[in-house]
């Protein structure tokens, strides 16, 4: 059997393999490691539990009322922001972390956040290979964040 491709086909199949990674919006069922239980209030001192975790809407909230040197990435498309965005919140695009050219000290705890989750958990994944020391990933994204009436500024 032979299995021609046209170079349409080399060029769509890439593009459509991008798309597939930027477009998966969910981290129900992705976990980056078994962690050990993390004690009470771990996310609000200044040393993590884990490097990454994947936080709820209102550990997120809380979280960002408790550390002020907290760093909220909005990794969404300028388009996305017509729905709305956390108030002291910085869009930086997804290739750029990707890409790692982000320029913040490796100590610098940051909170992602994109439109359902997918998107913030690669991304977080990705930062901690690149030696950041405390992420989180806003599970749900800013669609919970909304369901949750929590407040967005637009």
């Amino acid at each position: 059997m032979y299995i021609f491709f046209s170079r349409s086909s080399v060029v769509f199949l890439p593009l459509l393999f991008i798309l597939l990674v930027i477009c998966g919006c969910s981290d129900e069922k992705k976990e980056a490691a078994p962690a050990a239980p993390a004690p009470q209030n771990s996310l609000f001192t200044q040393t993590p539990a884990a490097p990454f975790r994947s936080i709820s809407v209102t550990d997120a909230k809380e979280l960002i009322e408790k550390r002020p040197d907290l760093v909220i990435m909005d990794i969404r498309t300028p388009q996305e922001l017509r729905e709305g965005a956390l108030e002291n919140s910085t869009l930086v695009p997804f290739w750029a972390i990707m890409q790692n050219k982000l320029k913040l000290p490796k100590e610098t705890p940051i909170m992602l956040i994109c439109a359902v989750g997918g998107r913030s958990f690669a991304a977080g994944q990705m930062l901690v290979k690149y030696g950041y020391k405390e992420v989180y990933n806003v599970s749900g994204g800013l669609t919970a964040w909304k369901e949750a009436g929590l407040p967005v500024k637009y």
